[in-house]
């Protein structure tokens, strides 16, 4: 059913088996499900660990993301009756076809003791952390950001093992594993859809940064659109995260690191804001493609993003907050 993912995935399942024998730790941009703990508690498991790289690595965001869940942290209540009865959120997979069947509590509910709540996990046992040196900026005993310490600290085996090719950070570098081919994520849970079914849009957008020292911004809506449809950015279910409308976003570094516009998904699962020269990519002056749009505001500098401003187009609503995972 899944022949080209056999080869690969079969190497990362095994290694994930054998870290079920042993602990199980989080990885960034993995979620800890516990809306429900006080029911965990009385089922005597722990909470949930959600490995978002080992499910990535088969299929794109687009396949969960919004048809079986809302990208929105927290805004799904997931019951173990909704997964093995209904079949539907984890259980659309978990059923004994696509995936194995929610039989064994532990290897969902694998939260150790001592880990705080949140998005961003990592483990910090001292005994298995690299000694890598990024440049002059910084190493593992003076790591110069949080996200340092989690790309050099402690990874499940079946990642650490994968090939995965790895940023600056020691973070996954999604973006370069597609390009160099090493994950094929599926598109759809149907293997027989025509991949034609899915946008893929190849346009680029220039974004002119304020300061003379900081080059622009190349926003490459290719590999956007490879790992997500275009309605998850452009209309998202709880409101759109940005008004599509060439212009109409005033996009700032102050918002982002309040989790809005890009910081929607970026420092949560995907690569972090703090690698600037990931995005800031394409020297002032030089020359553009045909394919790229130069982005000119046509807001007030101050108008704050969609998730408090509602879309002109009277369809989509505005959302609740910005705490997107």
């Amino acid at each position: 059913m899944f022949r080209h993912l056999i080869s690969y995935s079969a190497k990362l399942l095994f290694c994930y088996l054998i870290l079920l024998s042993v602990d199980v730790h989080a990885e960034y941009g993995d979620i800890i499900l516990n809306k429900t703990a006080d029911a965990m508690r009385e089922a005597e498991v722990d909470d949930v660990v959600f490995p978002h790289w080992f499910h990535r690595i088969r299929f794109r965001c687009s396949v969960c993301h919004e048809e079986i869940f809302k990208i929105k942290a927290g805004a799904n209540d997931i019951s173990m009756s909704t997964i093995t009865e209904g079949r539907k959120q984890c259980g659309a997979c978990h059923n004994g076809l696509v995936a194995w069947e929610p039989l064994e509590c532990e290897r969902c509910h694998s939260l150790e003791e001592g880990w705080s709540s949140g998005v961003i996990q990592h483990s910090t046992r001292e005994d298995e952390k690299q000694n890598i040196l990024l440049g002059k900026i910084g190493t593992v005993a003076k790591p110069y950001s949080k996200f340092m310490q989690i790309g050099t600290g402690w990874h499940p085996l079946a990642l650490s093992k994968s090939g995965l090719p790895l940023d600056k950070y020691g973070l996954v570098n999604w973006a370069a594993a597609v390009r160099e081919k090493i994950v094929k994520p599926l598109w759809d849970l149907d293997p027989e859809v025509d991949i034609s079914e899915h946008e893929l849009r190849d346009t680029n957008i220039l974004f002119i940064s304020k300061g003379e020292s900081m080059p622009d911004v190349i926003f490459p809506h290719d590999i956007h659109s490879f790992w997500l449809e275009c309605k998850i950015c452009h209309g998202t279910q709880d409101g759109p995260m940005f008004i599509d409308e060439l212009g109409a976003n005033n996009i700032t570094m102050m918002d982002m690191g309040q989790g809005k516009w890009c910081a929607r998904c970026h420092d949560k699962v995907a690569f972090p804001i703090s690698d600037c020269n990931r995005c800031h990519n394409h020297p002032k002056g030089k020359p553009i493609g045909k394919n790229t749009l130069v982005r000119h505001l046509k807001v007030q500098p101050h108008t704050p993003p969609p998730s408090v401003v509602p879309s002109k187009k009277p369809e989509q609503q505005k959302p609740t907050d910005s705490d997107f995972f």
